[in-house]
């Protein structure tokens, strides 16, 4: 991984700062939640390009060999506001944590006429509870927040993950909850993504199988909950025989984030791959591929996915994206 100076988004000071706001003026982040500038609906070009942060609310903070990369506050949020400040960038997946934290933020550097999230998407993470090792695991309740008070602080949608294994009875009470959020999100009307994947035991954790026919099955499954399926997203993984898998839903589609190790050149690949295989594909919600990735620096990958989504990039050649050092 190059090197990535934290101080050069968030300096000590400013990042300082965020602590004081919660102790002294938490109302500051409802403050700046009302007078964000948000568009004015949801995706006006029908495509989106999200960084997904929501990973440490599940105690999931590893990046390649370190157990822990994603621990470090300052870090992670300046690879976010780094990230946020580029225009090839829609929006962000963050726990409310995270999306406070960036509002506190917004609103202190504002001041200088650098609001980063003016016209981005805040999007919440609701299920958090299952944790990776936990016996429980596959029991994955909302821990998060509400409907209500996503439209209160003007968040523009929530995602929750739906894990299938049908050899353990807690899958069950996960579909329960992901059917409960969306009847939630849709008392607001506002979206919902949900993400839909086969997984199985291996060893203490579940590993995720990118078997077409399965995740045609579990995309049928999904569809279907709740009491309207007209604010569904749907969030999967790009698969061989990827038509196929899109041609099973007329639900907008965005590609989650493969395996790290994988490569940018490979992931570029796939993700066009995805784009090109089917309308229903609008996009990507990418995460430590794009915050921590190897050899490469965070904005840069985050644009060349950007360029990608929105029909941009002139040529494979333009995909493979020359990284330097910051």
């Amino acid at each position: 991984m190059i090197s990535f100076e934290k101080e050069k988004y968030i300096g000590r000071d400013l990042f300082k700062q965020i602590t004081d706001i919660r102790v002294h003026n938490p109302g500051f982040i409802s403050e700046v939640a009302r007078t964000r500038i948000r568009r004015k609906e949801f995706v006006p070009a029908g495509k989106m390009n999200i960084v997904a942060a929501d990973h440490p609310a599940r105690g999931s903070l590893s990046v390649g060999n370190d157990p822990l990369a994603m621990a470090d506050r300052h870090s992670l949020l300046s690879r976010l506001v780094c990230t946020l400040q580029s225009q090839w960038v829609d929006g962000v997946l963050g726990s409310m944590e995270i999306l406070e934290d960036l509002l506190i933020l917004h609103g202190l550097m504002n001041k200088t006429g650098a609001g980063f999230l003016d016209g981005k998407l805040l999007i919440t993470s609701l299920n958090r509870g299952g944790l990776p090792g936990g016996a429980w695991e596959l029991d994955d309740p909302i821990t998060g927040t509400d409907a209500k008070t996503c439209a209160a602080l003007g968040l523009d949608a929530a995602k929750m993950l739906l894990r299938f294994d049908f050899t353990s009875r807690d899958t069950i009470r996960t579909i329960e909850y992901c059917a409960a959020g969306v009847r939630d999100m849709n008392s607001q009307n506002l979206p919902i993504i949900l993400e839909p994947l086969p997984v199985e035991k291996h060893g203490s954790s579940y590993r995720v199988l990118k078997d077409p026919d399965q995740l045609i099955r579990l995309i049928a499954v999904t569809s279907a909950l709740g009491d309207s399926s007209r604010n569904i997203w749907l969030k999967i993984p790009f698969t061989s025989d990827f038509e196929r898998v899109a041609a099973s839903t007329t639900l907008p589609i965005v590609i989650l984030g493969g395996d790290r190790n994988s490569g940018i050149d490979e992931l570029l690949y796939d993700l066009k791959q995805a784009l090109n295989s089917s309308h229903q594909v609008r996009g990507a919600m990418y995460g430590r591929n794009v915050l921590y990735p190897e050899n490469a620096h965070p904005k840069d990958v985050a644009e060349a996915i950007g360029k990608l989504v929105h029909q941009k990039s002139e040529s494979r050649k333009q995909e493979n994206i020359l990284l330097t050092n910051e």
